[in-house]
């Protein structure tokens, strides 16, 4: 009997040992899901930022959007997915204010100084800071940030 006590045990902690390792595979920290989501967004950036140069500003901007908004936030902190949630709305609303700038070809930010003078400057610059101020959201929502998060 002891003999099947024993085989008994350690059969139970393999099973134990193998449900935990594999809770511990398939689970991602706030850290490294942070760090993914970030990582892709630059990657989607960079692309992003030389796309205008053969499509329209409003076009580069939507699949930009597309893009961010299939990221995978599974196992990021709320705070950040919502603030990241916030900072796509900004794009989004810079994405349909562009419509208007379909002619324009060339590296973002060289249309983005265009854009800048002219007769919507005003609308273009407030599109502008609210993607900056949403991108203040996503970074003060990082874990052990320097920033705090601003309350809309």
């Amino acid at each position: 009997m002891k003999t099947n006590q024993l085989y008994t045990i350690l059969f139970l902690l393999s099973l134990y040992c193998c449900q935990n390792s594999k809770k511990t595979n398939t689970t991602i920290s706030e850290t490294d899901c942070i760090e993914s989501v970030l990582a892709k967004d630059s990657e989607l950036g960079k692309t992003r930022n030389h796309e205008c140069e053969t499509t329209t500003l409003h076009k580069t901007i939507e699949n930009y959007t597309k893009a961010m908004q299939n990221l995978n936030f599974e196992g990021c902190p709320e705070a950040f997915s919502t603030a990241f949630e916030g900072h796509i709305s900004a794009w989004d609303r810079m994405g349909e204010f562009t419509k208007a700038y379909s002619d324009l070809r060339g590296e973002m930010h060289v249309l983005f100084d265009s854009i800048e003078k002219t007769k919507d400057s005003t609308q273009f610059k407030s599109l502008l800071k609210d993607i900056w101020d949403t991108w203040a959201d996503v970074e003060a929502a990082k874990p052990n940030s320097k920033y705090e998060l601003l309350s809309n």
